[in-house]
């Protein structure tokens, strides 16, 4: 996989825009949840003094690998660890950090999990039902859809995939399960492919593929739980910048930005605020941040992309 990496170069998504917003002290720490191939720390340690302090996080070893290579030609005021950002706090306890400046995370998919089919992640290639973001994991695909219940995987493709032929594709995933095949990518490929007309299919494979493995990974709670503890360790002034890749994710972090903003959440019928409420946040931008049409046009996979920033007050 490192390999592939330096064969086909990664253009970070929203790169000039996240790091001159996300950087407000450049002698402060800053963690970068989604480190893949580290553009985004790239940008970010090139902008710290030698007193700041860059924390990189993911749970591939290869893009830790890669990223050192790569982040070790710029400074060596940067620490990588091998594990999940929602466990970020136990790294600021082991290096007594009681505080950070900005938290990045990059919720996409980096190229090479897509691309490589021993994640399971892509309906383009044939691999094994995995789609673990932890290979020591024991909660593969492949595991999940030969044990939940036909209501269960329509509330989750519905839910976490929002496509609107699920209870077809949660029928015919079901029937395969019985008869032992659904283990590889194209089993699950050809279940949704044999239930939806040939022009919807790529649209609603894409959807699929992403609700079972956000149920996998437990993304939707996690993300809840790492915005809420990354507002306690922000300084006064520091910021967090989150960029997400489809709608369910977007309204959470617009959702949760606008409830730590809000300045007084009584009853709209009530005269007189008595809710003592105490905003946390301030959103940088009104609006949500999203590619321009030569960023699509560099890096297709872009378009998706919406950035939103918030600063703790």
């Amino acid at each position: 996989m490192i390999q592939r990496m330096r064969e086909s170069p990664h253009i970070p998504v929203l790169l000039k825009e996240t790091v001159s917003q996300l950087i407000t002290d450049p002698k402060g720490v800053y963690i970068d949840g989604t480190l893949g191939f580290g553009g985004h720390s790239e940008a970010i340690l090139q902008r710290l003094e030698p007193t700041g302090m860059l924390i990189g996080l993911d749970l591939n070893p290869n893009a830790i690998s890669f990223a050192n290579s790569r982040l070790s030609t710029i400074s060596d005021n940067y620490v990588l660890h091998l594990i999940n950002f929602k466990s970020f706090s136990k790294i600021l306890f082991q290096n007594n950090i009681r505080n950070i400046q900005g938290f990045l995370l990059d919720l996409g998919l980096s190229s090479a999990l897509i691309d490589q089919p021993d994640y399971g992640f892509s309906y383009r290639n044939n691999g094994p039902l995995d789609m673990q973001f932890d290979r020591n994991g024991n909660n593969s695909a492949e595991k999940y859809l030969n044990q939940v219940s036909e209501v269960e995987l329509i509330r989750i493709i519905k839910l976490y995939g929002e496509e609107p032929n699920a209870k077809k594709i949660a029928y015919e995933i079901i029937q395969r399960v019985k008869i032992g095949k659904m283990k590889t990518t194209f089993d699950l490929k050809d279940a949704v492919c044999r239930v939806v007309p040939e022009r919807f299919q790529n649209k609603a494979l894409a959807r699929v593929f992403q609700a079972i493995r956000i149920k996998i990974n437990n993304e939707i709670e996690i993300l809840h739980r790492t915005l809420k503890l990354a507002v306690e360790f922000l300084n006064t002034g520091g910021r967090i910048a989150v960029i997400s890749y489809h709608s369910l994710e977007d309204r959470i972090v617009k959702a949760f930005f606008k409830s730590n903003s809000i300045k007084c959440i009584c009853p709209p019928k009530f005269p007189l605020c008595s809710c003592n409420s105490n905003p946390k946040l301030k959103k940088i931008s009104k609006k949500v941040i999203i590619p321009s049409h030569i960023d699509v046009k560099e890096n297709s996979r872009s378009r998706s992309a919406r950035l939103r920033i918030a600063e703790r007050l």
